[in-house]
């Protein structure tokens, strides 16, 4: 009987002792709040809360992230947990995905390209996470080399994809419009593959951001092929008629014209 009760009592112990050390942290966010829910705790404390099991509690982080994808308030938090359960277990598959997911299309850019790249170096049999980092590499930063140098690593991975992503890899920065579409597919389709109801919804916002940036680029082409110039004012796409209103973001986070040309805009996050 001592026996049998012996797993459920320390696993209650090792529980009380994480909730005991969140509720003496401050919250992580610069907004006032009293939820413990979106604290995080530094890996080394959550590997003496979880005696020593980094993988456990790995899990449990990546569980609490994940739990908290389709709020953008709860963005620093999201952003602390994937990377509190990527340093316990760079490994964690759902870490990793969910993450791509939530940061890297939710404004956060560069924690989401750690993720991936923590990714790449651990699961070192899967040709996602060098896929990913590399399609992201190429979107958002512009990086052809990186990113050819990463979709190398994932076609050297994979004996079924490799010949596509090396195919790939000879069409980065050719166009960016067509990158963009591809993003787009990209995302619907992990959408329409998700079962979650929390996660098709985070990605179904993503892909109504994106589909806004094509809208953007669209009037963009439309307004230097008549004029014969590069575009210098975003809104003289309005005031010319190329476009009816700014398309609306679900996340609130926005567009921005930088180098005569429109991206999504990222959000800065103290970490």
């Amino acid at each position: 009987m001592m026996r049998r009760l012996a797993i459920p009592s320390t696993t209650l112990c090792l529980l009380l002792l994480y909730w005991l050390l969140v509720s003496t942290q401050k919250p992580v966010s610069s907004q006032k709040h009293l939820n413990l829910a979106d604290i995080t705790l530094s890996a080394p404390v959550l590997v003496f809360a979880f005696a020593g099991d980094r993988f456990l509690a790995a899990n449990v982080e990546a569980v609490r992230a994940a739990a908290n994808m389709t709020t953008l308030n709860t963005q620093v938090f999201r952003l602390r947990a994937h990377k509190t359960a990527s340093l316990l277990n760079p490994c964690h598959e759902d870490n990793y995905w969910f993450g791509n997911a939530s940061l890297s299309w939710g404004g956060s850019v560069d924690q989401g390209l750690e993720l991936l790249r923590n990714a790449t170096h651990c699961r070192i049999w899967d040709e996602w996470p060098p896929f990913f980092y590399a399609f992201n590499q190429n979107f958002f930063r512009q990086d052809v080399e990186e990113a050819q140098r990463a979709l190398e690593v994932a076609a050297q991975r994979s004996a079924i994809n490799a010949a596509s992503f090396r195919t790939y890899a000879t069409m980065l920065g050719l166009d960016r419009v067509k990158n963009t579409n591809k993003a787009l597919k990209i995302l619907q389709y992990e959408r329409d593959q998700a079962r979650d109801a929390d996660l098709k919804r985070m990605l179904s916002d993503r892909v109504v951001r994106l589909e806004g940036l094509l809208i953007l680029l669209a009037a963009q082409d439309a307004y230097e092929e008549k004029f014969g110039h590069r575009l210098d004012d975003p809104y003289a796409l309005l005031k010319q008629g190329f476009l009816e209103k700014i398309p609306e973001d679900p996340l609130n986070i926005g567009y921005e014209f930088r180098d005569h040309m429109f991206h999504l805009k990222q959000i800065r996050v103290q970490q």
